[in-house]
């Protein structure tokens, strides 16, 4: 379920951050179902779910922030093929920079994040 604390901290918090692009693989584009909660010319807010065992199709990102609703393990595979290791626990928020990668679930429990994508901001 759906944290409105968490969503009250973190859209704010990002509407003053980075002015990235959005990528070319939109990850709305290779993901059909996946919920998108708010969409306006500052940010998109989107529910990021990769059940157990599950691994995302390739896809980009622009900055965003990221809240995590519950603790997971798992490892995001860049469009170069390397390889970082993920472990997270429920609570956690973390920024990332524009970024091309798939997320492979490798842990007991889905994924469930709440990403703040920051789209370009007028000048």
């Amino acid at each position: 379920m759906i944290s409105w604390r968490a969503i009250a901290v973190v859209v704010p918090a990002v509407l003053l951050l980075s002015d990235a692009p959005f990528g070319s693989q939109d990850r709305a584009s290779v993901t059909p179902d996946m919920k998108v909660l708010l969409q306006n010319e500052r940010v998109r807010v989107q529910f990021h779910d990769v059940a157990v065992g599950e691994t995302t199709a390739m896809h980009s990102h622009p900055a965003y922030v990221a809240y995590v609703f519950e603790g997971f393990t798992g490892k995001s595979i860049a469009s170069d093929g390397r390889e970082v290791l993920l472990s997270r626990k429920a609570g956690d928020v973390f920024y990332s920079g524009p970024i091309t990668h798939k997320v492979m679930n490798t842990g007991a429990t889905a994924i469930h994040n709440l990403i703040v994508e920051l789209k370009d901001v007028p000048k």
